[in-house]
């Protein structure tokens, strides 16, 4: 196979560009082999590339779906864009022999990959047999140039195939504490880039209960001056910033259309950014204190190996399994047919979760054999 940085420089990759091998080892999935059939037909026994277009979500893998985490464990090359697709704890699920690829662009950045660079890297991998996980921000359904890498590869006779991801359109009003429709006051919602507000038709809102802007870390002031003017949206409407949803710097600022940009303080960069606009953002009211309480959260506590829950709400009366038996002589036969029910279902439990656990080994293998074009 060729060196990376090699292929890279051959379909014009910025020299800024680098791709650093990781230690080899073994692949977690053996490549594919022709059968004998196929080499004593004389047929072709060479390996036909493939690309995962996947949505990596808004970030973390905490936010990706199973099938993603299951393409990227056996991939051959995964290229990743910024934002959540950059994220290290979801690179890091990758094969420890697969090469990484950063392609992700910088606004006005000379040195930043071009769309056709992707394009053509992609093409060449595929030309070599690999199984590419292209590692998109959010879904590659919502503003990812999915199409052109579509296009590229289905010229050159490759296939390919999309894996959905959480959009942070879906994803910033949910962690700002409110959903993205209501029943009342938000029965449609529309998605718009504001990378360019000039471009953006305002008038075509005045309608439309909720509207989501991505990539509105420069345009906050302008989106709230096009939807007051264009859309004679009311000063009151109400309005929330969401940055790096999900992510490390995540910030939420709530306000008016009329009094938001007073509420975000000038020294803040708000890039990666959603802005909500709309009545549903009333619905999130009072979250952040309820988030920042002081009760913390749990999960519940699970069932440790060895014990069984307490019958009372008194932690010093859980059960020892060990000695279950002299325990259950001190219990009278309401108590001790409580104890053995527990038993029972926590048997039953563990059972159900074994057989969850063996289909999803068996799902995991067919995919490998899929990947691989294994029969």
């Amino acid at each position: 196979p060729h060196d990376m940085s090699a292929l890279a420089a051959s379909v014009g990759a910025p020299r800024c560009a680098s791709y650093p091998r990781r230690r080899t080892r073994a692949r977690l999935v053996e490549p594919a082999r022709a059968s004998a059939e196929t080499r004593a037909a004389g047929g072709s026994t060479e390996k036909k590339g493939k690309v995962f277009l996947i949505g990596a979500g808004p970030g973390g893998v905490d936010h990706v779906t199973v099938r993603a985490l299951r393409l990227l464990r056996a991939c051959d090359v995964v290229v990743h864009d910024d934002l959540g697709a950059s994220d290290a704890a979801l690179l890091d699920e990758t094969p420890p022999s697969a090469d990484r690829v950063h392609v992700g662009k910088r606004g006005g950045d000379a040195r930043s990959w071009t769309q056709a660079d992707i394009d053509n890297l992609l093409v060449s991998l595929c030309a070599e047999g690999k199984i590419v996980a292209r590692l998109k921000g959010g879904c590659p359904s919502v503003f990812s140039r999915a199409r052109s890498e579509m296009d590229a590869l289905r010229r050159n006779g490759f296939s390919y195939e999309l894996v959905p991801g959480v959009s942070s359109a879906l994803a910033a009003p949910l962690r700002a504490g409110f959903p993205l429709t209501d029943v009342a006051v938000g029965k449609h919602f529309v998605v718009c880039s504001a990378h360019d507000p000039p471009s953006i038709d305002f008038a075509a809102f005045a309608d439309v209960d909720t509207c989501v802007f991505l990539m509105a870390g420069r345009s906050v002031d302008a989106i709230c001056e096009g939807l007051a003017r264009g859309a004679g949206k009311d000063g009151s409407t109400r309005v929330a910033v969401v940055r790096d949803a999900c992510g490390n710097d995540e910030a939420v600022w709530r306000g008016t259309i009329d009094s938001i940009q007073s509420a975000i303080p000038k020294s803040e960069k708000l890039s990666p950014c959603v802005v909500v606009v709309g009545g549903v953002c009333a619905l999130g009211d009072g979250y952040d204190d309820m988030m920042n309480g002081d009760g913390e959260a749990t999960l519940g506590r699970d069932v440790e190996p060895g014990s069984v829950a307490a019958l009372s709400e008194d932690p010093e009366s859980d059960l020892d399994l060990a000695n279950l038996e002299l325990a259950i002589l001190d219990l009278d036969e309401t108590a001790a047919g409580t104890v053995v029910e527990s038993l029972r279902r926590m048997v039953q439990d563990r059972d159900a979760r074994i057989k969850e656990l063996e289909e999803e080994l068996l799902v995991s293998k067919r995919a490998a054999r899929m990947l691989r074009g294994r029969k």
